[in-house]
């Protein structure tokens, strides 16, 4: 009988310890959490503030492309097609990231990483002709 009353008595006495760990490790799964939706959130904004930008310097692009002399069109417009479909793909991949799950968040930006370097450079050379 004295084994009972000093088995529950510890127990007694741990329980409160327990409990107070399992809630520190429900908190610190909420805090990490939080914060890689917060990394996330930065980098989606990041983001769109970088296409917003290529999104202006294709447009004055085009406006330059306009006017350019008949004979360079026909190149300069298959690098502005390959071009918008570039910024498209770009576009898309960033509309998934919104939707995506947390756990996708990291295979999800890779892809738009490489997105945009493809977009940047084919920005780069469709501007090289206007330099």
């Amino acid at each position: 009988m004295k084994r009972i009353v000093c088995v529950m008595a510890l127990s007694m006495w741990l329980w409160p310890a327990c409990s107070t760990e399992t809630n520190r490790a429900s908190q610190n799964v909420d805090s990490a959490a939080e914060t890689a939706k917060e990394e996330e959130q930065v980098y989606q904004d990041r983001v769109e503030a970088n296409l917003r930008d290529l999104d202006q310097q294709i447009d004055a692009l085009k406006v330059k492309m306009k006017k350019e002399n008949k004979v360079e069109h026909k190149q300069l417009d298959q690098q502005m097609a390959e071009l918008e479909r570039k910024r498209d793909v770009a576009h898309q991949k960033l509309e998934k990231l919104g939707t995506s799950s947390q756990e996708a968040w990291g295979d999800m930006r890779s892809g738009i990483d490489a997105a945009m370097d493809d977009l940047e450079a084919a920005y780069e050379q469709a501007a090289s002709h206007f330099k």
